[in-house]
This record gives structure tokens, sequence and C-alpha cells, in this order.
């Protein structure tokens, strides 16, 4: 019995030398959790920013939008491949995997961790530690609430269109505001909710956007309609909704928070969010309490 036992676990070992050696795809693994969701995650670790305050620039050869990339970097001159992966911890949390390939030498850099501490892994764990204090100091600057399904009501509105990458949405929204606001100022039309956008499209590889810059209005026989300003009809629709608090410039946030949702529900989802906002930034005040809400229209039935 004890010799069946000694010759199971030596050949328990030798596969596990074999795998460790020859069949395992990366030399260290490093794991950390953040409060942002993992569509917020993967934008912080794929921009340049970020890494250029490090000294390092980025590399992406490979990636799936939100999910995952790999990375060429060096670190103290030797070539890694970092693998980075992103996980749902829940609504509005992620877990990030981040696997690392030394790709001059893996055999002995993985070994060597094996009785010491290597000095390529204690940078990369730094690097790591930045990323991760960067995203929950982002955290504090906005909140997200997930409030499950909801309804788009039915409006008439006025509108602007614009288009730019997500992230530069609010300075769009300021360059047009003069022009659509004209038309209520000077009485043209009567303003009847809270000011939105309502974006038509959302290209995730590229992360540009087009949208409507729009307000509701009471319908009436015709509207001050220009080259620049143009009248639109939103239909009632079912759709998941988030409440944002935080400054607009970040509500795109919320965009992210609802598609991990939906992936995580599995509710088949259009990338066409509707933005509504109830305060008025030109009155200043504590951004951490505007509050805007969000919506994620559900994907129309095929039948």
């Amino acid at each position: 019995m004890i010799k069946k036992t000694l010759k199971f676990s030596a050949v328990l070992i030798l596969i596990l030398i074999i795998w460790f050696s020859f069949f395992k795809t990366y030399d260290h693994e490093i794991n950390f959790e953040v409060n942002v969701p993992t569509g917020t995650m993967y934008d912080i670790l794929s921009s340049d920013i970020g890494w250029r305050k490090l000294g390092k620039e980025l590399d992406i050869k490979d990636k799936v939008v939100f999910k995952s990339f790999i990375q060429d970097i060096k670190i103290n001159n030797t070539p890694f491949e970092l693998q980075w992966k992103f996980e749902n911890k829940n609504d509005t949390n992620a877990v990030v995997h981040l696997n690392l390939l030394n790709k001059k030498n893996s055999l002995a850099e993985r070994y060597k961790c094996l009785f010491r501490t290597s000095e390529h892994l204690d940078s990369l764990v730094l690097i790591s530690q930045a990323f991760k204090t960067k995203a929950n100091t982002f955290a504090t600057a906005f909140k997200i609430e997930i409030n499950g399904k909801d309804t788009i009501p039915a409006q008439t509105y006025l509108y602007v269109d614009e288009q730019s990458k997500r992230d530069r949405k609010a300075g769009k929204m300021i360059k047009s505001n003069g022009q659509l606001f004209a038309k209520n100022r000077d009485s043209l039309v009567t303003k009847t909710g809270e000011t939105f956008v309502y974006v038509q499209n959302w290209d995730l590889d590229t992360d540009d956007i087009q949208f409507r810059y729009a307000f509701p209005v009471k319908p009436q026989e015709s509207y001050p309609e220009d080259d620049k300003v143009k009248v639109g009809q939103m239909n009632k629709r079912p759709a998941l909704k988030a409440t944002f608090y935080g400054n607009y410039s970040l509500s795109d946030q919320a965009w992210l928070a609802l598609y991990n949702y939906a992936e995580r529900q599995n509710i088949p989802i259009e990338l066409t969010p509707i933005e509504v906002f109830y305060n008025n930034p030109m009155l200043g005040g504590d951004d951490r309490l505007w509050r805007a809400e969000v919506f994620m229209p559900l994907k129309k039935s095929s039948e």
C-alpha cells in the first residue's frame, strides 16, 4: 500500500513538473479586486495615460473589449507579456487577473520564484498596485446604483446631433448648449422635462459615439428646426436602468455597469444608452450629488 502511494505521488509530482515547465502559459499570476466595473477597469488599464505616468509605453497586441487584452512591456530591460483578464465580482466591482510571461527566459523566471523573489515580479506587483490605487481613487468620484428593468417613456424632443469619443461627450454637450436652448429661451417651444443624451451608436472597438443632445418638448403643430436643431420622437421602450451620482463628464461609467449587469444576467441589450440629467452643472455645487438616470434599451424581439 505504501509503495503504491509513493508511486502515485511520484507520478503526480512528475506530471506537475512537466506542466509547470512546459505547458503552463505564464510564469507568475497576480489577482486583485477594485471598486469599479470591469469596463471601467479595462478603460483604465488600456489607456496610455496611466502607463506614461509609470514611464512605460502601452503596446496592446490583442484584445476583447472589456474582457481581456495582451500587452508587451519591458521590465528592467527584460521583455514581458502581460495577460490581463477582467471578471465581474458584482454589478459595480471587478476582479483583475494578471498573468506574466518572461519572453526572454520563461523557464528560469518561474523556477527562480520557487526559491526566492524576482526583481521582475516585484516591479510588476508595484505596477499592479499603482493601477489598483488609481481605480479605487477614481471610484470615489462617483456612485452607481443598478435599478433593474424599467421603461423609457415616449416623448417628442428637440436635439442637436453630435459625435465624439465616449469620454469627450461632455465637451460636445457644452458646445451645443447655446444652440439647443435658444429655442426654449425664445419661447419657441415648451420644455417639458429634463435634458438628456440619446446615443444613436456606440462602437465598442473604437469607443466612438454618435448621440443626440436633447430636451423633451410639448407637442405642437410645427417646430423651430434649422440646420442644427431638429425634432425627434422617442417611443416607449423597456430598458435596464441605473442611477448615477457624480460629475456628468463621468456618467458613461453607468453604461459600463449596465453592460456588465446585462452580461451577468444574460439580458440582450442595444448599445444606445440614454442619460437623463437632473442637475444643472452651470449652478455648481458638489458634483458628487449630481444625479442622472441612465437607461440601456433591451434588444427588440426578432419575433
